[in-house]
């Protein structure tokens, strides 16, 4: 999501964008072999995290695939295209690839290219990469260290936990929204069939929790949140996936969910980054359904549920402000640190559920304006902190720093 918002970015200041991924939605350059979960890509990956083996036994088998992409990705670099600027989206932080941290650190080094790491989150922060016995391979390529490969992280914890690791000095680019686009914010023809199409009534009070469905997005924290309200127009929707890290926390949600009577909506695969009719059947025969966007999502619901435990900055936090909705949240680590001292206004939950918490979303509830002072303060501060604008005279800065 940030990779587009730094497209947009971009783009605005005259510079053309080209994507290369493993995966695309949309145009750019598709090369299969970028893509973590391919077979053996995910087979060196288990072996290495799970100590399935040791290093003398993969190395050759890292080295040998690294050499095919590297391989491609010269062909691509050397070819007709002018690169004058590669940026790289977490592969050389997070060793869910590790043949592309080889082949791309060997390509920036070798060809000279510039280069801008953008790092969300390092292995350190990851509980299954502290169990691994491969330290010194992850030191040495997550993230190297590179003459003309320059560094970003998303918040001021990792800048200092990256310097004093690594002695690596990086710049901080907060995650962004485009606030000067008010038509994304508007309901359209299409989004307005969102509650009709999931059977949520118009009165409806609907929670969104829209991260990922992982453990450390405590989904459990808004179930309870949603039961101790208690109250019958009350509605969660989970509209995120379980990603790379399995579906055992999602099937344990959707136990919670199912036995503590509450009204919810599973919606996950109904999401989308395009908007789309998609035939799917319903046992009978085939019928179209709507694919929506995160977008529709945000517009069609009350509050934001963000019960989360640890994230690099918080996407839904700027997307939830942008979209005008009050939060209610757990303080996060890098949101004490980096956003609440900027005066944003939220609805704190701890380590629980409490009353208090309660009946401060029933006052908001029972009185809009209160809402609406609320997320008109939060939507000023975030157009001055975490606007398109803020980003781009980070980047100006950043690629014509020497």
């Amino acid at each position: 999501m940030e990779c587009d918002h730094w497209r947009e970015i971009l783009e605005a200041m005259g510079h053309k964008v080209t994507f290369v991924a493993g995966a695309l939605d949309r145009a750019g350059i598709l090369m299969p072999e970028l893509h973590f979960q391919a077979p053996s890509v995910m087979d060196l990956h288990d072996k290495v995290v799970y100590a399935k083996g040791n290093y003398r036994q993969i190395e050759a088998n890292i080295f040998d695939i690294a050499g095919t992409i590297e391989g491609k990705l010269r062909h691509f670099f050397n070819g007709r295209r002018s690169v004058d600027l590669l940026i790289v989206a977490n592969a050389l932080s997070l060793p869910m690839h590790f043949p592309l941290a080889v082949a791309l650190s060997r390509v920036i080094e070798e060809l000279n290219l510039p280069s801008i790491a953008r790092h969300h989150d390092f292995w350190w922060e990851r509980k299954k990469y502290l169990k691994s016995h491969l330290f010194h391979f992850f030191e040495r390529w997550f993230p190297p260290k590179l003459s003309n490969l320059k560094h970003v992280v998303i918040n001021s914890i990792a800048r200092e936990e990256l310097k004093k690791r690594t002695g690596i000095e990086a710049d901080v680019i907060w995650d962004s929204f485009d606030f000067k686009n008010n038509i994304k914010a508007k309901k359209d023809r299409y989004s307005k069939n969102f509650r009709n199409d999931f059977e949520i009534e118009r009165d409806d009070l609907v929670f969104l929790q829209a991260t990922r469905i992982v453990p450390r997005k405590r989904v459990e924290m808004s179930v309870d949140f949603i039961k101790k309200l208690n109250n019958p127009k009350s509605i969660l929707i989970l509209a995120g996936h379980t990603g790379d890290e399995g579906k055992e926390y999602y099937k344990k949600i959707y136990r919670l969910v199912r036995e503590s009577k509450i009204r919810f909506r599973f919606i996950g695969d109904r999401i989308n980054s395009r908007r789309r009719l998609e035939a799917v059947s319903n046992g009978k025969f085939p019928v179209r359904k709507r694919i929506y966007t995160l977008w529709d999502c945000y517009k069609n619901v009350d509050f934001i549920l963000y019960p989360t435990k640890i994230e690099g900055f918080g996407n839904q936090f700027v997307e939830s402000i942008f979209f005008k909705k009050p939060i209610i949240m757990t303080p996060y680590p890098v949101y004490r640190k980096d956003i609440e001292p900027l005066g944003f206004e939220t609805i704190i939950m701890l380590q629980k559920v409490t009353q208090g918490v309660i009946r401060k979303v029933e006052s908001i509830i029972e009185n809009p304006d209160l809402a609406k002072k609320m997320t008109e303060k939060n939507y000023e501060l975030g157009k001055k902190y975490m606007s398109y604008e803020w980003v781009e005279k980070k980047l100006k800065k950043l690629i014509t720093k020497n």
